[in-house]
C-alpha cells in the first residue's frame, strides 16, 4: 500500500524497555495510535498459581498498557488528536452460577483478572481524555483467534468440526474501526469484534498470509 513499518523488538515487562519503543516510534513520526495486545499467559487454578507468574501478567498485560498510555499521551494531548486501543477477551466476563463445568476446574480466572483490569483501564481513560479528542476503547475476539498463543494452550481443537474460530483479519478490521473513527463518536466502549463490525456495517478483508 506504500507505506512504511518500523519494527521495535520490545520486552513489554520493562519501563525502561516500553520507554525505549514509543521513544523510537515517535523519532519516526507522530504517535496517533497505541494498539496494546500484548499477552503473557498462564493457566492455573487460583489456589496454585504462582505469584511470579501473576506479576508477570500483570505488567505485561495491564501495566504495560498503562505505562504505555502515560508515555504517548503529552503528544495527543497537545496535538488533541488520538487513538489507544487496549485488546481484551471474553475471559472478562464472570461466569455465571452455578459454574460451568470449565469454570470449575480453574485455570482461567487469573487471565480473566488481567482482562478485566484492561476493560477498566478503557473506559476510564476514555472519560478522562474525552475532552481532549482521544479515543480509548478495548475490543475482544468474539471467538478463539487461531493464533500460536491459542494454538500452545490448547485453545483450538484441529480437526474439530463443531469448533467456531474467529479469523485475525476480524480482529484486525475491528481494531482499524475503532481507530480510525471520530473520537468524539466512538470511545468508551468495550465491545466484541463481531458485533463491532455488524453495528458499523464493515465487512473484514483477508490478511496476506493467514489463509483467510
Amino acid at each position: 500500500a506504500g507505506g512504511k513499518a518500523l519494527v521495535v523488538p520490545t520486552d513489554l515487562a520493562r519501563a525502561e524497555a516500553r520507554e525505549r519503543l514509543v521513544a523510537e516510534a515517535a523519532a519516526a513520526g507522530p504517535v496517533e495510535v497505541l494498539v496494546h495486545n500484548a499477552a503473557v499467559t498462564f493457566f492455573e487454578p487460583v489456589a496454585t498459581f504462582d505469584l511470579r507468574r501473576a506479576q508477570l501478567m500483570v505488567e505485561v498485560q495491564v501495566l504495560a498498557a498503562l505505562h504505555l498510555a502515560q508515555l504517548v499521551l503529552p503528544a495527543m494531548q497537545e496535538r488533541r488528536r488520538g487513538w489507544i486501543c487496549l485488546v481484551s477477551s471474553l475471559a472478562a466476563r464472570h461466569p455465571a452460577m452455578p459454574p460451568p463445568e470449565r469454570a470449575r476446574r480453574g485455570g482461567g480466572t487469573v487471565y480473566g483478572m488481567v482482562k478485566a483490569a484492561l476493560e477498566r483501564l478503557a473506559t476510564g481513560l476514555a472519560a478522562e481524555v474525552y475532552d481532549q479528542r482521544i479515543a480509548v476503547n478495548a475490543v475482544a475476539p468474539a471467538r478463539v483467534v487461531p493464533t500460536p498463543g491459542t494454538r500452545f494452550h490448547g485453545l483450538v481443537r484441529p480437526g474439530d468440526p463443531t469448533q467456531e474460530l474467529e479469523g485475525p483479519e476480524v480482529m484486525a478490521e475491528a481494531v482499524a474501526a475503532l481507530v480510525t473513527a471520530d473520537p468524539r463518536q466512538l470511545t468508551g466502549r468495550v465491545v466484541l469484534s463481531t458485533e463491532l463490525l455488524a453495528e458499523l456495517g464493515r465487512t473484514p478483508l483477508p490478511l496476506a498470509g493467514t489463509g483467510a
